[in-house]
């Protein structure tokens, strides 16, 4: 595959026809849609209050359209500040696929040869889990903003630390795309406890459930078979660091055997027999934290969280509490063609977010620190896991 296509070679290579420019084969089987990747039903109030705060055009680089098809499901092409520049996946049908979802036509063979295009300003990340700080740290040493799909770093402490000064050295916005930070719920809960209506979180619960039967969704040289549950642990542990900001200190947790097939002596790579996992954390304000990953409940699915301070609570988004004069609750609105997408409508969120940081030069919200905050922990967990719950210390991590 060559780096950059002509009109009639990209349409071919996508199996559009010249005469009545329709599929050919192109498009991906339809299938029942993962857990979380619903698409939100389109609200015609979403871009009410939009507004643009500049008429530039970021140029954007995507890598990666794998099982999920993540590269296409943030609505970077929809956005009116976003030029896609070019894509890129290793396999040249989902590449092609991917450039035909994002109305691009130039392409790469991979993030390795995309990163040297010196005319793409950002790269959102949306290859498999053991890649992402790799990748990202990649294209921030080539002067090129990133953004992510969750984690942020997988399985590595020396990793997150080298991601830390990656950013801090480049001085490039780096963003994590957590979708619970956009859930209603767990906005909601971030802007009235930065308006102080909570207090201090005295407790506060993250639970991410994925069904996944006997057997884990496909992925790129099988990462998914068999992970430990608390290395993907952000959907959870987003209800706490993603509202306050803050971090947890130690774990202990318990993981639970439930001997499916990719979770037996010699069956993962990993050597992990967890299919979940359920951690309680001390927090830096002193409070209590339980997150958890599980895969084994049956049938059931869905991220959500409870907060419980001192002046208030919440579970859901509706608050009970001291505070009278609430804060705005409701998420941004978006720019017009932008799909709230999955995630409880957090995609669309999360790539303006990112688009909102880079043209306003300021931090985007699930930055590196608060990236790694959420991950790291879980790393931990699984330790304690394997080490039959003994309490053990968190790192800590601030930009």
């Amino acid at each position: 595959m060559t780096d950059s296509k002509s009109r009639r070679s990209f349409l071919q290579s996508v199996g559009v026809g010249a005469a009545a420019l329709g599929l050919t084969g192109a498009a991906p089987p339809k299938r029942k849609p993962i857990q979380g990747f619903e698409e939100e039903p389109a609200d015609p109030n979403a871009s009410k209050k939009w507004e643009p705060v500049s008429d530039r055009k970021i140029r954007v680089g995507i890598v990666g359209y794998g099982y999920c098809r993540f590269g296409a499901a943030f609505s970077f092409q929809d956005h009116p500040n976003v030029e896609i520049v070019a894509v890129s996946d290793l396999f040249p049908d989902r590449c092609a696929r991917l450039a035909q979802a994002c109305r691009c036509e130039k392409t790469y063979p991979s993030l390795e040869e995309m990163v040297k295009d010196d005319s793409i300003e950002a790269i959102f990340c949306a290859t498999d889990a053991p890649s992402h700080a790799r990748h990202c740290i990649e294209v921030m040493k080539h002067g090129k903003h990133a953004a992510t799909a969750v984690p942020a770093v997988y399985g590595s402490i020396e990793q997150a630390d080298e991601l830390l000064e990656t950013v801090k050295t480049t001085g490039k916005k780096y963003m994590m795309f957590e979708t619970s930070c956009y859930r209603p719920d767990c906005y909601a809960m971030r802007q009235i406890y930065m308006a102080g209506g909570f207090g201090r979180l005295v407790y506060s619960e993250g639970e991410y459930y994925h069904y996944h039967g006997d057997g884990s969704l496909p992925s790129y040289k099988e990462w998914r078979k068999g992970i430990p549950p608390l290395w993907y642990p952000t959907h959870s542990t987003a209800y706490y660091v993603g509202v306050t900001d803050k971090t947890f200190t130690s774990v202990s947790c318990v993981g639970f055997q439930s001997g499916t097939s990719d979770f037996r002596p010699g069956a993962n790579r990993y050597g992990n027999l967890f299919t979940d996992e359920i951690a309680l954390f001390e927090t830096s304000e002193g409070g209590t934290s339980r997150m958890l990953k599980c895969r084994s409940t049956f049938k059931k699915g869905g991220e959500t969280g409870r907060v419980f301070g001192e002046k208030g609570w919440m579970d859901g988004t509706e608050y009970r509490g001291a505070m009278k004069d609430l804060p705005d609750t409701t998420r941004p609105p978006l720019p017009p063609g932008v799909k709230a997408g999955g995630h409880g409508g957090s995609h669309g969120q999360l790539m303006n977010e990112f688009v909102l940081a880079i043209m306003e030069d300021r931090k985007p919200l699930v930055n590196v620190a608060s990236a790694l905050n959420m991950t790291v922990c879980g790393f931990i967990a699984h330790q304690s896991a394997l080490k039959d719950g003994e309490r053990l210390k968190v790192p800590q991590y601030e930009i």
